[in-house]
């Protein structure tokens, strides 16, 4: 089965993968497919924090530099966007098909893949290592007004709407307050934004000095304050403490400010430079990872997927569609602006107010 090629302007953005700072243009160029395989043509993929986490901790226990592999000394950081099919040899997968998925930073990828009823599963040996989550494409009907918020955030929303399932029941057990790192990540802002409503549960968002004011104009927090000033909130224990940094130093500074005051500590996400995976050596309550996909599944199992995926649906649509009055997107076009913009994401350049999306 074929279809138009439409490679003669692609090119992808490879990084140092020692120096994610430094940058390299591939342009045009590509292969043919092997039976089974696709060609995607890529519509727009979003650059955050979150493909930043990635490039640091591409050669950590969880090596995202493998899952698209590069050139000797290089590395395809993966992003997340919309792409159709332009060239198929599978024969149940035609072209002109949409998805949403895990791609490399670029114009084009290829796949091979199996059809499954959310839409293609990505069965590419190198990337075999990545959970299904990872390796999913999900159908998607035609490209609206919402598809650059969606592209910014559905990658990161899954992880927004478990941490406030799982805060939730931690609240129904007796907690009282919910500490969190890197507030102004959009992970945490979505997880917060859930728990809004509760009147039982205090809220405090930790971030930079430059991102307090911001952060206090969206409404999702009780408190927001600088690093250095935990000790001004009123935290009423049992506290569970989310962590989106990934930095020990600020994890520890959280236990020591809050004690035995702490019920619980999740590792959501790895904003920091000096963002490790590995949890930090603390005393009890012991920091562990909070992996989404697997809550994800518990969900699932718990309330029957059809249920679950109904409720995350919905509540996803709501966070995309209220995000259209504080979310700005800034379009990019080539190579050279793509790669402007990850350079200011490395440096940590850049409003949590503001997005950007890649139209390659």
């Amino acid at each position: 089965m074929g279809g138009a090629m439409g490679t003669h302007d692609s090119w992808e953005l490879l990084v140092r993968r020692h120096d994610p700072s430094r940058t390299r243009v591939l342009r045009g160029g590509t292969v043919p497919l092997a039976r089974g395989q696709v060609r995607l043509r890529v519509e727009r993929f979003g650059l955050t924090a979150n493909n930043v986490t990635y490039a640091r901790l591409g050669d950590s226990e969880l090596p995202f530099w493998d899952a698209f592999p590069a050139p000797d000394g290089w590395g395809r950081v993966p992003v997340w966007g919309f792409s159709r099919v332009v060239e198929s040899r599978h024969p149940k997968v035609p072209p002109g098909g949409r998805y949403f998925g895990y791609l490399p930073m670029g114009t084009h990828s290829v796949l091979t893949v199996r059809p499954e009823a959310e839409g293609l599963l990505d069965t590419s040996p190198e990337r075999a290592f990545l959970h299904r989550w990872y390796r999913t494409h999900r159908r998607c009907g035609g490209p609206d007004d919402g598809d650059d918020l969606r592209t910014l955030l559905r990658p990161l929303y899954p992880a927004s709407y478990n941490v406030a399932r799982f805060v939730d029941e931690h609240a129904e057990r007796g907690a009282r307050s919910l500490v969190v790192t890197s507030a102004s990540s959009r992970t945490a802002v979505g997880a917060a934004s859930l728990l809004a409503g509760r009147t039982d549960l205090v809220t405090v968002g930790l971030t930079s000095p430059g991102n307090r004011a911001p952060l206090l104009g969206l409404g999702v927090y009780d408190h927001v304050l600088p690093y250095s000033e935990l000790d001004r909130a009123s935290v009423p224990a049992p506290t569970v403490f989310a962590d989106f940094s990934g930095d020990e130093d600020r994890i520890s500074d959280v236990y020591r400010r809050l004690g035995e005051g702490i019920v619980h500590t999740a590792l959501v996400g790895y904003t920091h430079p000096r963002a490790r995976i590995e949890p930090p050596d603390l005393d009890s309550p012991r920091p562990e990872i909070f992996f989404t996909p697997d809550r994800e599944e518990e969900r699932a199992r718990e309330e029957g997927p059809e249920n679950y995926r109904r409720a995350y649906a919905a509540a996803e649509e709501r966070f995309v569609s209220e995000a259209g009055s504080w979310l700005a997107v800034r379009r990019l076009g080539g190579p050279e602006e793509v790669a402007n913009a990850w350079r200011d994401l490395m440096d940590g350049r850049g409003s949590p107010l503001t997005g950007d999306v890649c139209l390659p």
